[in-house]
């Protein structure tokens, strides 16, 4: 074989081209060889997604590339868009490759096994608790067949050559080293689609038309599945900042299994919502950018539309994850551009629900359907009414019609008016105050917050209640003013009363409010929902 072919930037954009081709055909085949480590059928899809986020990074470089650019754009890419366990096995492997190609502008034989040999090292330490008889067994025989062929003096292509071969018998193995895919009598589905990947390298550098696909000999229905009974949940985060390398000991002792890290990006599952519930808060310690969670039990397919809501505290991004969304903290990062980069790597209409004005007016010129919601009332009603499965025009209406027919109030403590008062806020008084000195208590110590409006210092345990951003009434008793607000938002009617809290919201205040309302509107349901945001006191909603 000529020693004349190489592996260079052309060459692997044309190759990850290709790729994303080839996974988009053989995606539904691969999904049904799924059984490890939970029978949920989207190994292919996941892979499919993550690759095309990666393809995509290619497609913005300009000019003539080189390898490091085209491999390093691949990695940042497909660790940005990784979707499931496998799709961030592969972003990691991804990852190590362009790591030890930094600098290389041609590979060669020994470039290609040290490649292979990183992929497999850094896929392999990214798992919390690796197996045999998966995606990280395949790597290991992969990159252990490069280094000894290359440093046998072999060329670069019999090094690929050799590979491939060796990538294929290591699948064959895979259904005899797990127990789960030797009762299936399967191949491992991830396994699967890195051989078909590395396949088509092969084909990519020799020029030749593969005419042996792997998937002829192993796609088959496996012959036994076990249904998911326990890690219900799948959890996939990326964090605002790098955790710690203790996270997957302190993960795997709170309940999680399948984990998988890569840098600030982390997969999980969970057996239910208790345990992901704290999973997340330990992953809030961190800062979470973004939050994708699926119910491993149901099986569904891709809706029509995109949700994104953009929300804060981990019980919201908990919550509105678990309802078909993908969670963003408006914070975290350039919103404009992160909301950018989603909708770019979407191959299907967005929807966004903002949960404060400041993050809709943001939005403004985005591309992508976005629901005039002006908090988190607004956006949890037209979360309620979304349906992916719904056309894109029909369901954005329905979401906009519910955001506007919400009526919202909220509750602030007294150090959340000292700090971050809303707009065009008026002074506070005292309910056992006259009207002297403005009727401001202690006006003498009023201080200025980053806003630049007079703030006055209020008693220890002080609220005041806003509706639709309008301050209505205050009192030093919280279980009293949760009653009137929402004796005053139910005076209009209303069939369900959404109650938000914090941390320094009582549980007592929550059992009055319920008692409360079971008494005097005894035809209203009412459900409420931990923000677990130190910066949320009470927010209501009524629809």
């Amino acid at each position: 074989m000529s020693n004349a072919i190489s592996l260079n930037g052309r060459l692997a954009a044309r190759w990850a081209r290709r790729a994303v081709d080839r996974l988009r055909k053989e995606r539904t085949e691969i999904d049904e060889l799924n059984v490890f480590p939970v029978p949920d059928g989207d190994t292919g899809t996941n892979m499919y997604h993550t690759l095309r986020a990666a393809y995509l990074a290619v497609e913005e470089l300009t000019g003539p590339v080189t390898l490091p650019q085209v491999v390093a754009a691949l990695a940042a890419g497909a660790g940005r868009g990784a979707r499931g366990n496998s799709g961030l096995i592969l972003a990691v492997a991804l990852q190590g490759v362009a790591d030890a190609l930094a600098g290389v502008t041609v590979a060669t034989a020994d470039a290609m096994a040290t490649a292979l040999e990183t992929a497999s090292d850094r896929a392999r330490a990214a798992v919390a608790r690796p197996v045999d008889g998966t995606m990280l067994t395949v790597l290991d025989a992969m990159a252990t067949e490069a280094r000894e062929r290359a440093d046998d003096g072999a060329s670069l292509i019999d090094v690929i050559a050799s590979v491939r071969e060796r990538s294929r018998t290591a699948l064959r193995e895979t259904t005899g080293q797990l127990t789960v895919l030797r009762e299936a009598e399967v191949v491992d589905a991830g396994s699967t689609g890195i051989v078909e990947l590395f396949d088509l390298l092969y084909a990519t550098v020799t020029g030749r038309t593969p005419q042996d696909s792997m998937l002829a000999e192993v796609a088959r229905a496996p012959k036994i599945i076990h249904e998911a009974t326990a890690d219900e949940l799948e959890i996939v985060a990326i964090l605002a900042d790098t955790p710690a390398d203790s996270l997957a000991e302190d993960l795997d002792r709170l309940g999680g299994t399948s984990i998988v890290i890569n840098a600030a990006k982390v997969h999980v599952h969970v057996a239910d919502e208790t345990t992901a519930a704290t999973v997340i808060d330990r992953l809030g310690e961190y800062g979470i950018a973004r939050l994708d969670m699926e119910d491993l039990r149901m099986h569904e397919e891709e809706g029509e539309t995109k949700l994104i809501a953009l929300v804060k505290g981990t019980g919201l991004l908990m919550h509105t994850a678990l309802n078909g969304a993908t969670a963003l903290t408006p914070e975290v990062g350039g919103l404009f551009e992160t909301m950018s980069e989603l909708i770019a790597a979407e191959d299907r209409e967005v929807i966004v629900i903002p949960s404060s004005t400041s993050a809709l007016k943001s939005l403004a010129g985005l591309g992508a359907h976005v629901v005039r919601s002006r908090n988190v009332g607004t956006l949890l009603s037209a979360l309620a009414v979304y349906d992916p499965f719904a056309p894109a025009g029909e369901i954005f209406a329905d979401m906009t019609e519910a955001a506007a027919g919400t009526r919202v109030g909220t509750i602030y403590s007294a150090d959340q008016l000292a700090t971050d008062p809303p707009t065009g806020m008026l002074p506070v008084i005292r309910e056992d105050e006259g009207s002297s000195a403005g009727g401001v208590p202690g006006a003498d110590t009023a201080h200025r917050p980053s806003g630049g409006t007079a703030v006055a210092a209020h008693p220890a345990q002080f609220y005041r209640v806003f509706i639709e951003g309008r301050a209505k009434t205050q009192s030093t008793e919280l279980r009293t003013l949760v009653e009137k607000l929402a004796d005053r938002l139910l005076g209009a009617g209303g069939e369900l009363l959404t109650v938000v809290h914090g941390p320094d919201c009582a549980p007592e205040v929550l059992d009055h409010l319920r008692d409360w309302i079971q008494k005097s509107h005894e035809t209203v349901h009412f459900q409420d929902i931990d923000a677990r945001d130190s910066g949320v006191l009470v927010i209501m909603g009524v629809e």
